[in-house]
């Protein structure tokens, strides 16, 4: 016997994956979206048609239906095979990623891992809750879990990262993993080095901003100007009325060198300033310096003893003239 169920149409529906709608759709461009939507209906009913019909059907050209079965494809949401396209399960696929297959387990390492593991727990469903309005998509899971052990963070520098990146709107995972290497690069894994971090990336960009106002700059500073600011202000330990000073001597040039300013503060630091105070001294008694080492060359001549020429002196004289004049 053949079991049938007869449904309008009208009265049927089209299931979509909570995967696609949370994790899969937001970068999808448009037409992916609309063109696997329609897809995803064909295949239910088994029904057939050309890249042709789906253009006319869904107002598109046929370029832009080819193009975005080249994406769907890419995504990993369909696989074409001459003529026939099957449409991914994404929630087996998703299922697949997380579940790791274990034969045995280690009672006195699962023990040891228990507080990890519940600490851990946490800090996702916190995430879960406060970025993702405890609809995380699965796929984040996985990614969370690769973070940590790339990276080395403990739970609250995690959290700070989703929150870093969602004040910063772009919590995305591309961005998320870009902000987390450079962290991991700069050497942090706890939550102490972290605000040490922060706080010195906010009188960087502080001090950069002020740069720009001085230097009437109308551009972000690129990466490389940011370098050379965090090398006065960590290396160098100037504050900013030691750079300002430096930024005077740019007065005149029609596009200001950051290479020129770093080369004036490594003069200066290479000399021991350290403040604005040593500054002012050390150019006020600069061209004094250049004084001293004239007067003490004018010195030297004026306090030369010259020879005391007297009678004897001069009775000598005159008789060696005599000898010689007798010899010749």
């Amino acid at each position: 016997m053949q079991f049938e169920c007869c449904r309008d149409i009208l009265l049927s529906d089209t299931l979509i994956p909570d995967i696609f709608l949370g994790d899969i759709m937001p970068h999808l461009p448009s037409d992916a979206v609309k063109v696997y939507l329609y897809c995803v209906f064909l295949c239910k009913y088994r029904k057939k048609a050309e890249p042709e019909d789906l253009a006319a059907k869904l107002g598109m050209s046929l370029d832009a239906v080819k193009a975005a079965f080249v994406v769907l494809e890419q995504e990993g949401l369909l696989t074409l095979n001459s003529d026939v396209v099957t449409i991914t399960d994404i929630k087996e696929a998703e299922l697949n990623k997380l579940y790791k297959r274990k034969t045995a387990s280690d009672p006195e390492n699962i023990n040891s891992k228990t507080s990890a593991n519940i600490k851990r727990l946490q800090c996702i469903e916190s995430i879960n809750t406060r970025f993702f309005q405890g609809l995380m998509p699965p796929s984040w899971y996985t990614a969370i879990d690769n973070w940590f052990s790339a990276y080395h963070f403990d739970e609250d520098v995690m959290v700070s990262l989703f929150q870093y990146c969602y004040d910063n709107k772009a919590l995305n995972m591309k961005y998320i993993e870009k902000v987390g290497a450079t962290w991991f690069q700069k050497g942090i894994t706890s939550h102490w080095e972290l605000e040490q971090y922060l706080l010195n990336q906010e009188k960087i960009r502080k001090t950069g901003n002020k740069i720009r106002k001085i230097l009437r700059l109308s551009r972000n500073l690129t990466e490389f100007e940011e370098e050379y600011i965090s090398k006065w202000i960590n290396e160098y330990n100037f504050d900013m009325a030691v750079i300002e000073e430096a930024l005077k001597r740019t007065a005149g040039q029609t596009n200001p060198s950051f290479r020129y300013i770093d080369a004036i503060l490594a003069a200066w630091h290479k000399d021991g300033i350290k403040n604005a105070e040593q500054l002012k001294a050390y150019l006020e008694t600069a061209p004094e310096q250049s004084k001293g080492q004239v007067s003490k060359k004018t010195g030297r001549r004026n306090n030369f003893q010259q020879r005391q020429y007297d009678d004897e002196f001069f009775e000598k004289l005159n008789r060696s003239n005599i000898t010689r004049k007798d010899k010749a």
